[in-house]
C-alpha cells in the first residue's frame, strides 16, 4: 500500500466543539477532501465509554483516538502511514502506537509541543515504551484491545490500554508523530486522575511499578505523596503559580516555542 493511500478512523472525545474547531480540525490533513472516518463522541461518562463506542463503529483497521485539542502538521499522517509500514516489514507485534510515550526509566519518546514547550526527543522509527500518552493513541481494529469499561473518568486510560496490550504479549511503541498540544496547564490534578490512579494501581499491581508520561505508579505511591505535598505546602506559603493558558491558534505554540529556545 502507497503511505500516502492509508485511511482512518479518528475518535475525538469531545466537551468543547470550539476548541475542537479550532484546533484538530485545522490540521492540514483533516481538511476538506480527506477520506478519513471521524467520530466524534460527546457526553460519555469516561474516556473508555466513549472509545469502546468508536471502536464499534470503526470503518477501518487503523483507528486513532486523539485530543481534541491536538494539531496535527503537514506530514503527520505521511509520517503515520511511514511507521505503520516501518512496524509490518519488521513483522512486529504491536499494540499501542502514540506520538508521546515513556520507558521504564522515564525517558520520553517522541516529540510534542504544548503553550510551556516541546518535550521528549525526535525519533525516526517506531521505539518501545511501556506506556503512551493520551493525547494519541492508535490500535489495529483486529487486535481485540479495548478500553476497560469500569475504568472511571479522563485519566490515564492510555496507561491501562497500554497494560492491556502487553498483557496480551504485544508491544507498544512511540513514533515519529511531532504535534502540538494546545492545552491548559494543570497546576494541580483533580481528585478523578487520583481516582485513576489508584484503580491502576489494583488492577495491574504486579507490573508494578508502571512508569506513565505523568507519574510513577507505585506500591507506596512516594510521587502521589510528593505532588500533594508540594500542592499543601503552596496553599500554606500563599505561593501561587500562573498556568499557561491555550493560545487561540496551535500553530502559535510552536511558532513560541522555538522562539524561546
Amino acid at each position: 500500500m502507497v503511505v500516502g493511500d492509508r485511511n482512518y478512523t479518528i475518535a475525538v472525545a469531545v466537551n468543547n466543539t470550539e476548541t475542537l474547531l479550532n484546533n484538530l480540525f485545522l490540521s492540514p490533513g483533516l481538511q476538506e477532501g480527506h477520506k478519513h472516518q471521524i467520530l466524534i463522541k460527546e457526553n460519555f461518562l469516561s474516556a473508555s465509554e466513549a472509545y469502546n463506542s468508536a471502536i464499534d463503529e470503526a470503518s477501518h483497521e487503523i483507528i486513532i483516538f486523539i485530543h481534541q485539542d491536538i494539531y496535527l502538521p503537514e506530514n503527520w499522517f505521511t509520517d503515520l502511514g511511514q511507521s505503520l509500514s516501518y512496524l509490518e516489514e519488521k513483522q512486529l507485534n504491536w499494540g499501542v502506537l502514540g506520538c508521546f510515550g515513556v520507558t521504564k526509566t522515564e525517558q520520553g519518546v517522541g516529540s510534542v509541543c504544548d503553550p510551556w514547550g516541546v518535550h521528549g526527543r525526535e525519533i525516526i522509527n517506531p521505539e518501545s515504551v511501556e506506556t503512551l500518552d493520551e493525547i494519541v493513541l492508535i490500535i489495529r481494529k483486529s487486535s481485540g484491545l479495548r478500553f476497560d469499561p469500569l475504568m472511571p473518568h479522563f485519566h490515564l486510560y492510555g496507561t491501562d490500554i497500554c497494560m492491556s496490550s502487553k498483557e496480551k504479549g504485544m508491544n507498544n511503541f512511540a513514533f515519529k508523530g511531532f504535534c502540538i498540544h494546545n492545552t491548559h496547564q494543570l497546576l494541580i490534578l483533580p481528585q478523578e486522575f487520583y481516582d485513576c490512579y489508584f484503580y491502576l494501581k489494583k488492577k495491574w499491581a504486579k507490573y508494578l511499578p508502571i512508569q506513565t508520561s505523568c507519574i510513577r505508579i507505585t506500591t507506596y505511591n512516594e510521587k502521589v505523596y510528593y505532588r500533594q505535598f508540594r500542592e499543601w505546602t503552596d496553599r500554606v506559603l500563599g505561593i501561587k503559580q500562573t498556568p499557561k493558558l491555550r493560545l487561540e491558534d496551535p500553530r502559535l505554540v510552536l511558532f513560541n516555542a522555538h522562539n524561546n529556545k
